[in-house]
Parts: C-alpha cells; sequence; structure tokens
C-alpha cells in the first residue's frame, strides 16, 4: 500500500484480435520459468513475462481460445505442452514454440464428442474435462471425461447419471436417467488433490 502512487506501467500488451471483433481473451495468463502463455480468441501466445516481448504466436482455427491455457510439465521423452480448447477440440502445443505437438491425437488436436470450452485441468499425465451442456432435462450428457496428455488417448468416462450397473442408477425412477443431460462439470477450471490424486 506504501508504493501505489508511485507505481507505473512496466509494459502492455493488446489483447483484443487483430482487426477488432471477434472473441475476445477473458483468461488471466499463466506463468512458467518467466514465460507468460495466454489465449487471445484467434491465437494463443507466449512472452517474455520482464518485457512483453511476444516469443512465439499460435493462430487458432476452428473457433476460439479465450478461457485460460494450461501447462503439462512433459516428461523424459516428450517436451513440455501448452492445451487450449476451442470447444470443439483440446489442442496441444510445443511450449517452446507455439507448433502443435503431431503425437498428440490427429495433428495436435482431439475432437470432443461433447464441447468443453476450457483447457484440460493436468494431473500427472491426464487431462480431465468436464462438459459445457445446456441446463436442460434431455440431452448430451454432460460427463467428465480424461485422456493421455501424450498421445491424446481417451482414458476413463465418468457418467455423472449413473448408466445401468453403475452404482447410484436404481436412484433414477422411472427410466429417469435416460437422455438425461445437464449434471455437469460446465466451469472454466477444476482442481486436483494432489495428495490423494
Amino acid at each position: 500500500a506504501a508504493n501505489v502512487s508511485k507505481l507505473q506501467t512496466a509494459w502492455a500488451f493488446k489483447v483484443r484480435p487483430e482487426g477488432g471483433g471477434g472473441a475476445v481473451s477473458s483468461a488471466t495468463p499463466i506463468a512458467v520459468d518467466g514465460v507468460l502463455y495466454l489465449p487471445v480468441g484467434n491465437a494463443v501466445v507466449a512472452m517474455d513475462g520482464a518485457t512483453g516481448q511476444e516469443i512465439w504466436r499460435h493462430p487458432v482455427t476452428g473457433g476460439a481460445a479465450r478461457r485460460l491455457v494450461t501447462w503439462w510439465p512433459g516428461d523424459k521423452d516428450h517436451a513440455p505442452r501448452i492445451f487450449y480448447s476451442t470447444g470443439k477440440t483440446i489442442d496441444a502445443l510445443d511450449a517452446r514454440t507455439g507448433q502443435p505437438v503431431a503425437g498428440f491425437g490427429e495433428g495436435g488436436a482431439i475432437t470432443l464428442d461433447v464441447p468443453y470450452n476450457s483447457p484440460p485441468t493436468v494431473y500427472r499425465n491426464v487431462l480431465a474435462i468436464g462438459a459445457n451442456t445446456a441446463e436442460d432435462p434431455i440431452g448430451p450428457p454432460g460427463d467428465s471425461r480424461a485422456f493421455d496428455a501424450v498421445t491424446g488417448k481417451k482414458l476413463w468416462q465418468f457418467h455423472t447419471v449413473p448408466q445401468p450397473g453403475e452404482p447410484g442408477h436404481d436412484t433414477w425412477l422411472n427410466d429417469g436417467w435416460k437422455g438425461r443431460s445437464g449434471t455437469n462439470v460446465w466451469n472454466w477450471w477444476m482442481t486436483v488433490d494432489d495428495r490423494t490424486g
């Protein structure tokens, strides 16, 4: 509080897409080793956190990336990655270059059966996502899903409305479980308890 009146702008970065219009970023950058990563609607950018100098810019096609990106630190065989979502896809970029990761899904992206407009929550080599379904009784399932961070392969799907043979299915009377939607994780992020997994 003592120095607020003396603070001055160190640098600024324009987040509105070039040419105006389009989806404007509603994200806070993530910072890793002095580099900031940020979605700006029609692109994902990496910039020097000290100077604001752009390091790389990856153009986004087939939708917009405006809510967060996530970091995967890589492993002994794979470089660190940045993940973002257009709602229809989860895309993987090489964190150093901004180039799509060829070995992830098809050409660096996986297609989602139910949209999710935020990047995955990362836990070890697992990418967990929710579902942006409407709050309608009937429609696409609001299931949470998980994918392999290296390959993009689907690992599991948690049925938020229990299906036949699953615990809790018997509480949905008169076939009320059929086609049920709206029971979802639609928020733009989830958290993981690292100690319990």
